[in-house]
């Protein structure tokens, strides 16, 4: 771990950090980004793990019922005879209490393991959530030059297209006046012959706030 890592640490001592290999939409971030070797190495430590502590979880429930099993035969063997003594009756009590004490001592150690587990997976999990941060910023900044270009690449284009209306204005205007001078000078019937043989559609001129040309 470098010192750069451990400057989050102190800040985020009393988040509490979900298992990101739990979490559907953490998961969901690498349809996005995609994940690093590193990132996929932590991904199987941490599911390691998390087998593990679910083995060592079920191992403690399971001595917890048979230690629950155990203490309560002894009651009621002690109950039955009350203070009469039978050597294969305390033969049977003995026995019990010793079994009851392994599955305490067994259970002392599970726990010891799980804290362990708990302590690595801790660890693991803060690490997993680092090179996430580290993709997912690098994405956003990736994603943000992205937007800077797109958004010059549309003011650009919008001046291009400001100044392509007012060439296409211009044209217009240009061929407007161009027939309405030749139809002055030559007049309507000359242009009418001329339009004819020179297509009508393309030359004669439509301007909204003029009306058509006749």
């Amino acid at each position: 771990m470098s010192r750069t890592d451990d400057i989050y640490k102190p800040a985020l001592a009393d988040v509490d950090l979900p298992i990101l290999t739990l979490d559907n939409n953490w998961h969901r971030l690498f349809t996005q980004t995609g994940e690093t070797p590193e990132i996929k190495r932590l991904e199987k430590q941490l599911n390691k793990q998390l087998k593990e502590q679910g083995r060592v979880n079920e191992e403690k429930k399971k001595l917890r019922a048979v230690k629950r099993k155990l203490m309560d035969e002894i009651i009621q063997l002690a109950d039955r005879y009350g203070g009469s003594r039978d050597k294969d009756i305390e033969k049977v009590m003995d026995h019990h209490k010793q079994m009851v004490e392994e599955c305490s001592s067994r259970l002392k150690a599970l726990e010891q393991d799980d804290l362990g587990i708990q302590e690595q997976m801790k660890e693991v999990n803060y690490q997993l959530m680092l090179r996430t941060m580290e993709v997912c910023y690098k994405r956003l900044e990736e994603n943000q030059e992205e937007i800077k270009s797109c958004d010059d690449w549309i003011r650009e284009m919008r001046e291009e297209l400001r100044k392509m209306v007012i060439r296409k204005q211009g044209s217009e205007t240009n061929t407007y006046e161009l027939y309405s001078f030749m139809r002055n000078i030559f007049g309507r019937d000359a242009i009418n012959i001329f339009d004819m043989h020179y297509n009508p559609n393309k030359y004669r001129p439509k301007k909204k706030e003029e009306g058509y040309i006749e």
